[in-house]
């Protein structure tokens, strides 16, 4: 049960989810305006992008220590900070070195030290939900992201652009920070301390198929969704929708949808493996219906699929599953998918730039081509864990 003394810690760590959301795509809805203010191209806003990839995956064999030892609350208000600094770095960047820097750092780090203070807080605030825990931030990043256009259609009509939301977001960043400073927060494996189950207590830190699978499903999870976020802009205007943002906001709906699903299905008996498994060949089958229907209408139908089957919160129910396994670890052990999923965000939209550049007018259905192959992957891991299950602390 949810102490009541850490019921503002949950909420403002929920509502910083929520700008995770905003954060994770608002620079691609932008970036013919940032190429122009970097002076680059398509293509080298992609990779600022994917900068911000490998700083997380530069700050995952950080952050996760870094939590587990110093604890949650520095980790949080480091990384809100951080991540301040970031959206004010975009904005005043000179060049495209200036940004790739800034995104490195601002980006990388600060979403690495926010995940490291927030998801295991939120689980040892809910130690008997953890999953479902875990699942509802990915309920409220799919609220920030529903928003987004919202805010850019907000500040297009007031005359603020980019510039508004880019200046207002690095604001309440900063406020959150602040705020979180003066919250209460459990100390690192305080749950655990409670317990009464020596099992939890002596839990030492062993790899095996299952762990594995999970860390890899950190990448999988992420580079599904992440792609199809970053590129979807252009293959939407292929086929000719006048507004591609509305897609986003079909997307993002289906995601939360999916979330509150999962919750509930989850609490209600179904294992973590079963949706791991099967929720990636739905996603394949989504964008194999892209690929084969070239057709404006269907990548409404895609949208809401992606977003309920790639981004209905796999990779923390992994994050999640982790965290049991390694209770004494949970920072460290959530890093680790936490790491391959910042791989993830660096190398699939670098992957998606190297497509643009050599395949020309077909590089969308290439792109498309290469989500599908990642899909299966993630299928196969789905059935690796759910093989090694009963091996798996308390999923069963």
């Amino acid at each position: 049960m949810l102490n009541k003394k850490y019921k503002p810690t949950a909420g403002i760590l929920y509502f910083g989810t929520i700008m995770l959301g905003i954060s994770m795509s608002i620079l691609a809805q932008y970036k013919a305006d940032f190429a122009s203010l970097w002076h680059t191209d398509l293509a080298g806003v992609l990779n600022v992008i994917a900068a911000s990839g490998l700083g997380g995956i530069i700050a995952a064999l950080i952050t996760g220590q870094f939590s587990d030892h110093f604890g949650r609350k520095s980790s949080a208000v480091i990384g809100h900070v951080i991540q301040s600094l970031y959206y004010f770095g975009l904005l005043f960047s000179p060049n495209l070195t200036v940004a790739y820097i800034m995104a490195l750092i601002g980006g990388g780090f600060g979403n690495g030290f926010i995940n490291a203070g927030c998801s295991p807080t939120l689980i040892e605030i809910f130690p008997k939900n953890s999953s479902v825990a875990n699942l509802m931030t990915k309920f409220m990043i799919s609220i920030g992201q529903f928003l987004l256009p919202i805010f850019i259609l907000i500040s297009s009509t007031t005359g603020a652009g980019y510039r508004g939301i880019f200046i207002s977001a690095g604001a309440v960043y900063i406020v959150l920070a602040i705020i979180l400073l003066f919250l209460p927060f459990p100390k690192p494996g305080e749950d655990i301390k409670k317990s009464n189950n020596e099992t939890l207590k002596k839990q030492k830190a062993k790899l095996n198929l299952g762990s594995v699978a999970l860390i890899l499903i950190g990448y999988t999870s992420t580079a599904v969704f992440f792609l199809w976020l970053n590129t979807f802009q252009e293959l939407a205007i292929q086929e000719g929708i006048k507004q591609p943002s509305v897609l986003q906001s079909v997307y993002a709906v289906a995601a939360a949808l999916s979330v509150l699903f999962n919750s509930y299905i989850v609490k209600h008996g179904v294992k973590e493996s079963t949706i791991l498994t099967w929720y990636p060949i739905c996603s394949a089958i989504a964008l194999l219906l892209a690929l084969i229907i070239n057709q404006g209408w269907i990548l409404y139908i895609v949208s809401a699929m992606i977003g309920f089957f790639a981004a209905g919160g796999l990779f923390q129910l992994a994050a999640a599953l982790l965290a049991k396994m390694y209770p004494n670890l949970k920072a460290t052990a959530m890093a680790a998918a936490g790491f391959m999923s910042m791989l993830a965000n660096m190398t699939i939209v670098t992957f998606a730039s190297v497509i643009v550049k050599n395949t020309g007018a077909n590089s969308q259905k290439w792109i498309l081509v290469m989500n599908i192959v990642v899909c299966m992957f993630g299928a196969l891991l789905g059935v690796l864990v759910k093989k090694e299950a009963t091996k798996i602390y308390r999923e069963d």
